[in-house]
């Protein structure tokens, strides 16, 4: 499992998102302002992702550091690896769509979900930007079933190029490519050159930009102590406001929503209470109804909030928590994606996610990128007081299905780079 996790102060991160239309069509734009209305199907299909979301940062992080923080993208992965699995068959494809709670939907459907959301959720809010982007680069010279390509273009509307992958400047062009479409946030996703085996890298990316409905003034910005894992503290920056927020208290946490311009993304902050670890909770919201009963259980109440600035990035190299959660098989010479080039030879030889985040009185900017490399086989109170000053949870969501953009976690809001492998 390769990390690289770069921080500055913490906090955290989550996002919810919306569902698709079964259509082969292009579905109709939402204008400004409209929610984004999901079928009951497809509502069930945003549930699942957020259980996909749950689970993989449960797994992801289960060797994590006390001295470190996490963020990943569900909807990054789960839109990189549903372009890689139109090319997948038979077993490879049950094992890629039960891992992603793809199952009880077909193809046509799924494709046609993803669909609605690249086109809904970017159109939701005009004072919130979020921008995602699809590409497929392969190698000069191999051969790509049009029928691959073309629903990949249709659903995804990804960019498709022939590169010469022997050529270093392959490397740069895919590299630009990430970094024109995060903002210069994450700014390389192929780190040395193409491998000799590689024939096809399939790239997702995900820019978020959102101003708090309420803002953090900068004057109230204060010095405060935050608890560390191991008891410990250290001394950061917390930004400061009253106001009314959704909120919700259970035995084992704290939770807050946090709403972006016009109220269709919000980060719902989750801070473990008693003896209850980021880790425990985390493993409990991978349950089918445990964050839809958190989000439930959200009541309007005045609140005094202090909630520490944070910047970091992180980097994982996701094979073995995929494998470990049911599709090894797409990772082993046993794989079959003879739908992508015709030759049953191909295997998926990397699931590279690299994220960035930062919170500040203005708001929150994140941005993640998946990578999936594929190679040739060689073988309270009336005013609630909430101090967010111990390892947490974060998520950011769209508010209106629930579905899940961002999900992390902050041990430790003072450090700058770690890299655990």
């Amino acid at each position: 499992m390769n990390r690289l996790i770069t921080y500055r102060t913490a906090l955290s991160a989550i996002a919810m998102l919306g569902f698709a239309s079964c259509d082969k069509a292009a579905p109709e734009k939402l204008g400004p302002g409209k929610d984004l209305v999901l079928t009951a199907a497809e509502q069930q299909k945003a549930g699942n992702d957020n259980r996909f979301a749950f689970e993989l940062f449960r797994t992801a992080t289960t060797n994590l550091k006390a001295n470190e923080n996490a963020l990943l993208s569900p909807l990054s992965v789960g839109v990189a690896l549903a372009m890689t699995n139109n090319g997948a068959v038979g077993e490879t494809r049950r094992a890629i769509e039960q891992t992603l709670k793809f199952d009880g939907f077909d193809t046509e459907t799924i494709n046609a979900y993803y669909q609605k959301l690249l086109t809904d959720l970017p159109a939701l809010d005009p004072r919130t930007t979020l921008d995602i982007a699809n590409s497929i680069w392969y190698r000069q010279g191999f051969h790509v079933l049009p029928d691959f390509l073309n629903i990949n273009g249709t659903f995804y509307n990804a960019n498709v190029s022939a590169l010469d992958f022997a050529d270093p400047a392959a490397r740069d062009v895919i590299n630009n490519w990430v970094s024109n479409k995060t903002r210069k946030k994450i700014p390389t996703i192929i780190d040395n050159g193409i491998p000799a085996d590689m024939v096809m890298y399939l790239i997702n990316a995900v820019y978020f930009k959102g101003t708090w409905e309420q803002r953090f003034k900068k004057a109230d910005t204060k010095r405060g102590v935050f608890s560390l894992p191991d008891g410990s503290t250290l001394q950061t920056d917390f930004m400061q406001v009253r106001h009314k927020f959704n909120l919700a208290a259970t035995d084992e946490a704290e939770a807050i929503e946090l709403p972006y311009g016009n109220r269709k993304y919000s980060m719902v902050v989750l801070m473990p209470r008693g003896g209850t670890t980021p880790a425990q909770l985390a493993e409990k919201l991978v349950g089918p109804e445990a964050w839809a009963s958190v989000v439930g259980a959200f009541r309007t109440a005045e609140v005094q909030l202090a909630l520490p600035k944070f910047k970091f990035s992180y980097e994982n190299k996701l094979n073995d928590e995929l494998s470990g959660m049911g599709m090894g098989i797409a990772f082993s010479p046993q794989a079959d994606f003879s739908g992508i080039g015709g030759g049953r030879n191909l295997v998926i030889s990397e699931v590279k996610h690299k994220s960035f985040i930062e919170v500040n009185e203005e708001g929150t900017e994140a941005a993640a990128v998946t990578s999936v490399g594929v190679e040739l086989t060689s073988v309270g109170p009336s005013v609630y007081t909430l101090n967010v000053k111990r390892p947490f949870l974060f998520a950011i969501r769209e508010m209106n299905t629930g579905l899940i953009l961002f999900l992390g976690q902050v041990n430790n809001p003072s450090i700058e780079e770690t890299k655990a492998i």
